[in-house]
């Protein structure tokens, strides 16, 4: 249950710099104060999909499991947060919710699995890196800066995703599809700089005196 909550709260997280990446004609800064959802669940300890998804190398085949809860929990996060920010003054955003939802939605879903590869490859960067860079200011640019260059660049986030669709109003079969897809690109993405450091590392050769 304790794993659910940070889910759900993770989820919530997520949506609030959504609020505010919809808010801002800017993107450069939509997207840098976008991070305050990933500044929020990694401060905090909640827990993100797309963050733990990096682990699964490292982990028993059982923690499958609390990926899976992670993932009904930020969608219960961001949906819910959606649908109640939907009965508020933010209402306003949802036209340019409903613009950003219409434009990946018309893409392809091999594209889309691209997209959120790539998505993931920088989640694992921003997550392992703020885990493990002792530096103080280090280990928040590796927080930021991934985040801000998939925003960027247009790739996938499933979570985030999740909010743009409710805030939209856009749900539907094909949405659900789409939201498979971009969570399944997001998995791979997350796993592929693992899986090289275990490879390299198994394949390392020993070091003779």
């Amino acid at each position: 249950m304790k794993t659910f909550i940070k889910a759900v709260i993770a989820g919530i997280a997520i949506s609030m710099g959504g609020v505010i990446y919809l808010t801002l004609e800017n993107h450069i800064a939509g997207s840098f104060l976008f991070t305050i959802g990933l500044f929020t669940i990694y401060t905090f300890g909640f827990y993100l999909f797309t963050g733990k998804v990096c682990y699964i190398i490292e982990e028993k085949p059982s923690y499958l499991l609390t990926v899976l809860l992670v993932y009904i929990g930020n969608f219960a996060g961001t949906t819910g947060t959606g649908a109640i920010f939907r009965h508020t003054k933010l209402a306003r955003l949802t036209a340019h919710a409903s613009e950003i939802v219409s434009l990946k939605l018309s893409d392809t879903l091999f594209s889309t699995f691209v997209m959120a590869m790539m998505c993931g490859v920088m989640m694992c960067i921003a997550v392992v890196g703020f885990q493990t860079i002792r530096d103080g200011i280090g280990k928040y640019f590796a927080l930021v800066l991934p985040v801000m260059v998939f925003i960027l660049s247009g790739y996938e986030h499933s979570i985030a995703d999740m909010f743009y669709f409710t805030m939209a109003g856009a749900w539907s079969a094909k949405a659900f599809l789409y939201i498979l897809v971009i969570s399944a690109g997001n998995l791979t993405g997350g796993c592929l700089i693992p899986m090289a450091k275990k490879y390299l590392k198994e394949e390392a050769l020993p070091v003779h005196s």
